[in-house]
This record gives C-alpha cells, sequence and structure tokens, in this order.
C-alpha cells in the first residue's frame, strides 16, 4: 500500500501550493495600497439562478476535521432515483449492490450501499443507517434495510464517511436521512407520477405549510416494478408527516413519523432457477419528538425515538419456511454545543438507546420455533471542543479534541478518543483527523447460537485516520482530494465444528485509499462534477471494494425551460456476496468491471390559471445496454426509460 502513502504526501505537497496559489484571491493584506475610489454609478444586477450540482450537493468538512457528503432531493431527482442505494450509486466512496429495479431483497446480497469497503459483514453490519438522527435498521440481525429507508421523505442524505465519534457511535460509518420540512411562509403542494420499462410505475403526493409560529410537511409515495425477470419483482410505500412549533424566543419542537411497507422477491441465479430465496417483506413505523432551542451563547436539542419494524423473509431456498424477525428501538439523544466566545466551541451530549428483537420459524410440517433476544442497552456520553485561531476568511487553524464513553448492559465498556486539525487561507483548507469507532455486536450473537458464549465477545474497533485539502475558485470550481486509512480489528466469527460453536474475535482488517472530487460551473447553466476513489484491502478478497471507481455527471439547462442530466460511472472488477462471520472462510466470487450511462431529460411548463410550475421528463438507464451484475449470475436491467410529469402548486 506505499502507493496510498505516497498520496498522502502529495496531498500535503498540492495543499502547500494551492495555500500559495490562494495568496491571488485572499484578503487584502494590510501593507497593500488602497484601492481608488469607485465613481461608477452602481447598478443592481439582476439575480442569476445557478444550476444545481451532479451526482452531489457536497462534500462538508466539521470543525472536527471530519468528512460527510450530502445529496440533495435535488440531486436524487436528477439521477431518477427510486431507492436510496440508486440515490448514491455515483457518490465517491460509495459502492452499491442490487438485483431488482424496485426494492431490495433483505440485506447486504439484494440491496446494501458500501462505503469504503464497510458494510459487508453479515449478520451484522460495520454502518448503519438513520433517520432524523434515528437508528433504523435491522435491530434482530443488526445490519441496514435500504427499503426502511425511502426516498420520498428525503431533503438530503448525509454520508459520514469513517468513525466521528463527535457525532455517532455504535458504527464504523453512518448514512443518514435528513427529512423534509416545511421551509417557507407559505403553502406548497406537489404531484409527481411515472411509468416505464418492466411495467414499474411511481407516484408521489406531497403537501406543506406554515400557519402563524405552525408548519407542517406531509407527504405519500407508492412504486412497484413486474421486474426485468420472473420474480425480480418489487414494490414500496411510505406515508410520512413533519410537524413544528415555535415555543418562543428561544425553543421549538418538532414531532416527525414514517411508516413505510415494501416487498421484494428474489429471482434466483440466472443458471438455477431453484435456488430462489422466496420474497422478503419490510415494515417499520417510526416516530422521533425532537425540542430545539437557540440561545446567545449555546444551542441544541433533546430528541426522544421510538420504532418498531418487521423484516419477514417468505419461503426460503424455494420452500414454505419462513423467517420471521421482529426489532424495536427507543430512546433518547441529547447535545449542546456552548460557545464560551466566537472562537471556543465546546460540545457535550448523550445517547441512549435500547432495543429488543425477536425471530420465529414456521415450517412445511406445520412446526413453528422462536428465540426472544434480551434486551440491549447503550449509554454513550462524549464531549469535545475546538477553537478558532485567526479567521476563517483569511489565516485560520482549528485545533479540536474529544473522547465518547460506551457502557453496554451486556458486553465490556470501551473509549473512543479522536482528534482532528483544519488549517486554511482563504478557500484553500487542509484536514486531518485521527478517529477510533466502535461497533458492538448486535442480536445476531444470540440468536444464532443461543447457548454459545456469546456475552465474551469484545465489540469490533476501527482506527480511522484521514487527511485532505478542498480549495474553491471563486464560484468557478471546487475540487476535493482525501487520502483514508482504516485499521480495523476483533472482528467477531464463530467456529464450527464443533458444536456448540464458539465465538471469537480474531479477525482483522485494512483499508486503505484515495478519493478526489470535482465541481465545476463554468455558466450558470451548466454544472459538471466527477469524482475518483482507489482502493485497496487486506485480506484482498473483502467483498465490494472495488480498487478504482470513477464516475461523473453534468446537469445543463438550454432553450430556457429544458434541461438535460448525464450521469455515469466506471467499476472495476470487485468480490462480491457477503463477507460471513465463519472463522477460515475465503471470499472467491467476483463480479467483472461495467460502465454505466443514465441520462434524464426534462421541459419546464407553467400552468398560470392555477399558479403551477411542471416538469415532463424521459428518464434512460444504462444507455449503452451494459451487460454487469452486482450478484454473481444475477444480471441487471439493460437499456430501459421512464416518463413521469411533476407539478408543483
Amino acid at each position: 500500500m506505499k502507493s496510498y502513502r505516497m498520496a498522502a504526501l502529495i496531498l500535503v505537497f498540492a495543499a502547500l501550493l494551492l495555500t500559495t496559489t490562494a495568496h491571488a484571491d485572499g484578503p487584502k493584506s494590510d501593507t497593500q495600497p488602497d484601492a481608488a475610489p469607485n465613481t461608477t454609478q452602481s447598478v443592481e444586477l439582476e439575480e442569476l439562478e445557478v444550476i444545481a450540482t451532479p451526482i452531489i450537493q457536497g462534500n462538508e468538512i466539521d470543525r472536527y476535521g471530519a468528512t460527510s457528503t450530502v445529496v440533495s432531493e435535488e440531486q436524487m431527482d436528477k439521477l431518477g432515483a427510486l431507492d436510496l442505494s440508486s440515490a448514491l450509486r455515483r457518490t465517491p466512496g460509495v459502492t452499491i449492490s442490487r438485483h431488482n429495479p424496485v426494492g431490495a431483497f433483505g440485506g447486504g446480497e439484494g440491496g446494501a450501499v458500501f462505503i469504503r469497503g464497510m458494510g459487508s459483514s453479515r449478520p451484522g453490519s460495520e454502518i448503519k443507517t438513520f433517520i432524523d438522527g434515528v437508528p433504523a435498521y435491522m435491530g434482530v440481525w443488526n445490519h441496514p434495510l435500504i427499503d426502511l429507508l425511502p426516498v420520498d421523505p428525503i431533503e438530503s442524505i448525509e454520508v459520514l464517511k469513517g468513525p466521528q465519534p463527535n457525532r455517532f457511535g455504535d458504527a464504523l460509518s453512518i448514512i443518514n436521512i435528513v427529512p423534509k420540512r416545511m421551509r417557507g411562509d407559505d403553502f406548497t403542494t406537489t404531484i409527481e407520477a411515472s411509468a416505464g420499462s418492466y411495467g414499474t410505475i411511481s407516484q408521489s403526493l406531497e403537501h406543506g405549510g406554515r400557519i402563524g409560529e405552525f408548519d407542517y410537511y406531509m407527504g405519500q409515495g407508492f412504486r412497484r416494478s413486474d421486474g426485468h425477470r420472473e420474480d425480480a419483482d418489487g414494490r414500496q410505500f411510505s406515508l410520512f408527516g413533519n410537524l413544528g412549533v415555535q415555543l418562543n424566543q428561544y425553543w421549538d419542537v418538532r414531532l416527525f413519523a414514517l411508516n413505510v411497507d415494501n416487498e421484494a422477491s428474489d429471482p434466483g441465479p440466472d443458471d438455477n432457477s431453484a435456488a430462489k430465496e422466496g420474497s422478503y417483506e419490510t415494515r417499520m413505523r417510526l416516530a422521533s419528538l425532537t425540542f430545539s432551542n437557540d440561545f446567545d451563547m449555546a444551542h441544541g436539542e433533546i430528541k426522544f425515538f421510538a420504532n418498531a419494524g418487521e423484516g419477514y423473509w417468505r419461503d426460503q431456498a424455494g420452500a414454505d419456511d419462513d423467517c420471521l424477525n421482529d426489532f424495536w428501538f427507543w430512546g433518547l439523544k441529547a447535545r449542546e454545543q456552548f460557545n464560551i466566545t466566537d472562537d471556543f466551541e465546546i460540545t457535550v451530549g448523550l445517547d441512549q438507546q435500547w432495543w429488543d428483537g425477536n425471530i420465529r420459524y414456521t415450517y412445511d410440517n406445520g412446526t413453528d420455533d422462536s428465540v426472544l433476544a434480551p434486551s440491549f442497552a447503550l449509554t454513550m456520553p462524549y464531549a469535545s471542543t475546538s477553537y478558532l485561531i485567526g479567521e476563517t476568511d483569511g489565516w485560520h487553524i482549528i485545533p479540536s479534541v474529544g473522547v465518547r464513553q460506551y457502557e453496554h448492559n451486556k458486553f465490556d465498556s470501551r473509549t473512543a478518543p479522536h482528534a482532528g486539525l483544519v488549517a486554511g487561507y482563504g478557500s484553500t483548507e487542509v484536514h486531518a483527523s485521527m478517529s477510533k469507532g466502535i461497533s458492538y455486536p448486535g442480536h445476531d450473537v444470540v440468536i444464532l447460537f443461543p447457548t454459545a458464549q456469546w456475552q465474551d465477545i469484545e465489540p469490533e474497533e476501527v482506527e480511522h485516520v484521514e487527511v485532505g485539502i478542498s480549495h474553491t475558485f471563486q464560484d468557478l470550481f471546487k475540487i476535493d482530494l482525501t487520502y483514508f486509512h482504516d485499521d480495523g480489528q476483533d472482528r467477531y466469527v464463530f467456529t464450527l465444528p464443533p458444536f456448540p460453536p464458539t465465538w471469537s474475535n480474531t479477525e482483522e482488517f485494512e483499508i486503505e485509499g484515495f478519493e478526489a472530487s470535482l465541481s465545476v460551473t463554468p455558466t450558470p447553466d451548466l454544472s459538471l462534477f466527477t469524482g475518483l476513489t482507489i482502493q485497496n484491502s487486506t485480506p484482498g478478497d473483502m467483498p465490494y471494494v472495488p480498487e478504482t471507481t470513477v464516475s461523473g455527471g453534468f446537469n445543463w439547462q438550454f432553450l430556457e425551460d429544458f434541461n438535460l442530466s448525464m450521469d455515469c460511472e466506471y467499476v472495476s472488477d470487485m468480490y462480491a456476496l457477503k463477507q460471513v462471520r465463519k472463522a477460515g472462510t475465503s471470499n472467491t466470487e467476483k463480479v467483472d468491471d461495467h460502465f454505466l450511462v443514465n441520462a434524464r431529460l426534462g421541459w419546464t411548463f407553467f400552468l398560470d390559471d392555477w399558479d403551477a410550475e411542471g416538469e415532463l421528463y424521459l428518464s434512460v438507464q444504462n444507455i449503452t445496454d451494459e451487460d454487469y451484475e452486482y450478484k454473481p449470475n444475477y444480471p441487471m436491467p439493460g437499456t430501459n426509460g421512464m416518463v413521469g410529469v411533476k407539478l408543483t402548486f
């Protein structure tokens, strides 16, 4: 992995170079002469609306040197995304898997998202998924289910890359959905419907408004498809609401609620239809109640949450046997940031989470069996501080440090420290961070082998290092370069035989890579983006860690009322399927490299009598009819398309 260490040195050199170059457009020095008086009469120019950036909204660096990527609703629309994995499919550092046009078949092999190599372990996972900061994943098996995360309530998606103890715990990477809420002072209604290949249909209805200190936003979405193969069908349904009240000058309260109901089938490998794995049903009811405050020297929130869900696997392996999983989460999240001075910041917080689960098996012979998992509880207090030296629009440096403590009711305690440094001049900024990530076992260790000594398992740990640089040149372009290194240890696995099996923390892994992205806006009507991820893993058979991924796209507004969005991606060959938690196993299944091109053409029109704006659009996927797959012998669709209309009143 020496090449990646060389990349880190290149980043440091680039930082020095760009920082020097930034003097040209940085703040004026005190020794520079004042400019001549401006005697020209000022003219108020018409504000130009700049077209949205394609693929991602942008990369963000916080005061602790931690990175995240944000994808907004507008980017999802341009990508023609019907679910979370298609919304993130071009995001640098993210790899996806799927085998149905609509619907994800319960877990890593039928629909999942992986972040810089994290997320392929089954059961269990290194990444977790959240909605409004609330856990939203399969609690019994301790891994995400993509269908629990519908696109309809999404205002934006946050992809937090690597451990960030200052923001979250009990995971090594995070995907968080920020739900829609009413942002304006009027009323709005949006209706959208589309239809296309393979009997695919999609519709949504949303409405929001504000009445005095009260605001609301609610919506409903449905989509289904017969699929491009027999038994590749799927459906998704969601219903959500977001209500808020400004209580007084300092406090407001907000209630978000979500209900989802989905189903996806397994088409099976194309060379063995008898190996079909039936269907997977997912349902969830989630609610979060948030009290937010905003004072002169402090702001924060306390959030109470609860959710309950099911993952029902019907007709496993072509039989009538069912595996019925139920999970429950509840708890609170409190966080307060104190601005001691304009430059000195202290944050304290507490995440308290409880979760339960059970699993029931029903068999062809009429018998059944069940396992009730013990209640898990995890308490995570944390604190961090950062200090700004200088001015953010000039020379500045922000050192930071923090720690998160883990107290579990069944497993050993852990401590996760972190430290960061952000430095820059004007529009150039360098960031570096070191952090430890902690991920506890879930109910999977109990359900798989109830008699095994699962209480002796240690939580998984990752030591994360990241260094990068970003530079913005006026409003023309922004470039981000990042080197990352993850050193994982104590991955829990079981040995079998003998029986009963034994659990142990024996496996280690290492992931090292380089990530780059460039956004260019040469004119208000044209925006371009390209991203590159190069990564390597040890052991070398870790699934969904392609060595090279290149993505790109553009948004172009032309002839006033037309817009064209195109996106493409090259993914090198990679190992696939799950990384099983059994000692001594290796992964031999691979999928070939592929290059995909998609496009979306839209025409904007206005209905003056209805005071409405509309868009008629055509979306085409896999324009070049590429043969590709994310899972061996599960071919993905060829060229296909959707036509739709969207009206906003």
